[in-house]
């Protein structure tokens, strides 16, 4: 059994599930990507359940339940304390099991303002160590590249070191951290910072 928290529209999820998973379950708050992931998996007639909840609310039913759960790009800013979000984690893995995060690297995060590395004015830069909570109000429909303006929403900055700490923390041990130069988000801003980590992989499991 794998999982996915958040799931968006679960596009990931049942890709993972071409590699030999049975089943799945994908958390995510949002209405319309869970009504899409659902209509998805339909069509890919996949045995995948999709939950609208907040994840920290996920019921006791999943505890000890998963084997693998998978962690994507943009999921952990939208969480402002990881002890509770990965306590969430914690009690769903089974003994042994195992969570995969492929994210954003924090450093990539400070340049989410319009940085031009040209013309570098320093003092636009999201600040490393101030975790926020930082608001915006611009969408951006991923698949079309169209942005558009949205109610007022809400992100927060986690240094690497949060990160693990929090892992750590509720029982995660680290097997493998890798940093990569991938830059996820399609961030024109980050496109010539060649010098810089951008994402990074963590592989995790229960103690």
């Amino acid at each position: 059994m794998i999982g996915q928290l958040p799931c968006n529209n679960g596009r990931e999820l049942l890709s993972l599930m071409k590699r030999g998973a049975r089943k799945a379950v994908g958390f995510d708050i949002s209405d319309n990507a869970i009504q899409e992931a659902r209509q998805l998996a339909e069509i890919a007639k996949m045995d995948a359940t999709f939950e609208r909840i907040n994840i920290v609310d996920i019921d006791d039913k999943y505890n000890n339940y998963f084997d693998f759960i998978y962690i994507s790009e943009g999921s952990l800013q939208w969480f402002p304390d990881l002890n509770e979000y990965f306590a969430v984690i914690s009690r769903l893995l089974k003994e042994g099991g195992q969570l995969l995060i492929f994210e954003m690297h924090p450093i990539a995060y400070l340049f989410e303002v319009d940085f031009d590395a040209k013309k570098p004015d320093f003092d636009l830069l999201i600040p490393y160590f101030e975790k926020g909570p930082y608001h915006y109000k611009d969408g951006l429909d991923y698949i079309g590249g169209v942005e558009y303006e949205t109610k007022e929403g809400y992100w927060f900055m986690h240094k690497l070191s949060d990160i693990l700490k929090a892992l750590i923390k509720n029982g995660l041990i680290l097997e493998d951290i890798e940093e990569y130069n991938w830059e996820m988000a399609n961030n024109e801003s980050t496109k010539v910072l060649d010098k810089f980590p951008l994402s990074y992989l963590i592989l995790s499991k229960v103690s």
